[in-house]
């Protein structure tokens, strides 16, 4: 019997789907839902309800886009922060002006999704300048496929002190085509509950939910401009999801595996770890 947390403890709010970049292997091209920016007011909202019913969990404030690009980027994440939420964060480093590596700096974790050559320098150029107050744990990561992995990749893991960053991250692509579950992965072991069914929820910038991360189409039953976190996540929609797993939607995808997670090198003091997934 799979236990379901009562809820969630990871809570995605996409700020936007927009990207300032275009990066072949992404399924963004793929999706119909491109455009928009999260409310002011829905994302108050529900970072309210997160506080309320589980202040300890994780929000994480990015889904298919580049969460740098609302404009409220700012005063969105501070008002979490002063709620006393742990925030982790991806960007692709484009954006390191002052106002946002203020709210870097005040993360719990963030990675650096390298796609470019300014993402890279950027990345750098925030952890030469990091604060010593700073607790932040620095993630830069790379996908298998793209020349920016083939360029930076090899001098950062052979770095003693991995470039100053506390761990890097090479993934496989998540998709082919943009469809998740093609990437031939050979001899999956045998399939378990997906854990993300459990623990954590999706909600788009247009205030709709996914049942996923990697599922990039929304579901229309509720919004959540409407409905509560709670509603949603313990609703007869979610849970004829969780009976009927997998259903359609969840039987092609392989993520459920960890083989996407790809490897990673981690420091601890003087010491490097190097851990490949499955």
């Amino acid at each position: 019997m799979i236990k379901v947390h009562s809820f969630p403890s990871r809570i995605i709010l996409e700020l936007t789907p927009l990207c300032n970049l275009s990066c072949f292997m992404c399924p963004r091209h793929y999706v119909k839902d491109t455009d928009g920016y999260m409310p002011e007011e829905l994302f108050k909202k529900l970072v309210n309800e997160i506080a309320l019913e589980k202040p300890d969990a994780v929000l994480l404030p990015f889904w298919r886009g580049e969460s740098c690009l609302h404009s409220k980027f700012n005063q969105l994440l501070k008002y979490a922060l002063e709620k006393g939420l742990k925030i982790h964060l991806s960007t692709n480093g484009h954006y390191i002006e002052e106002c946002y590596s203020e709210i870097f700096y005040q993360c719990e974790f963030l990675t650096f999704s390298i796609h470019t050559p300014i993402g890279f320098e950027n990345a750098k150029i925030i952890i030469k300048h990091k604060p010593d107050w700073c607790q932040t744990t620095f993630q830069i990561s790379f996908v298998d496929s793209e020349r920016t992995t083939q360029k930076y990749l090899k001098n950062c893991i052979e770095d003693s002190e991995l470039c100053g960053f506390d761990s890097i991250r090479l993934y496989k692509e998540h998709t082919l085509g943009g469809e998740f579950g093609k990437t031939k992965q050979e001899n999956l072991k045998e399939r378990k509950f997906c854990p993300k069914l459990v623990h954590t929820f999706v909600v788009s910038s247009d205030g709709y939910f996914s049942r996923c991360n990697h599922i990039w189409e929304t579901q229309k039953e509720y919004n959540l401009s409407e409905f509560s976190i709670k509603e949603v996540w313990c609703s007869k929609v979610m849970n004829e999801i969780r009976k009927k797993y997998p259903d359609n939607l969840c039987a092609p995808c392989d993520q459920w595996s960890g083989h996407t997670c790809g490897e990673s090198w981690n420091r601890d003091g003087v010491q490097i770890s190097h851990k490949i997934f499955s």
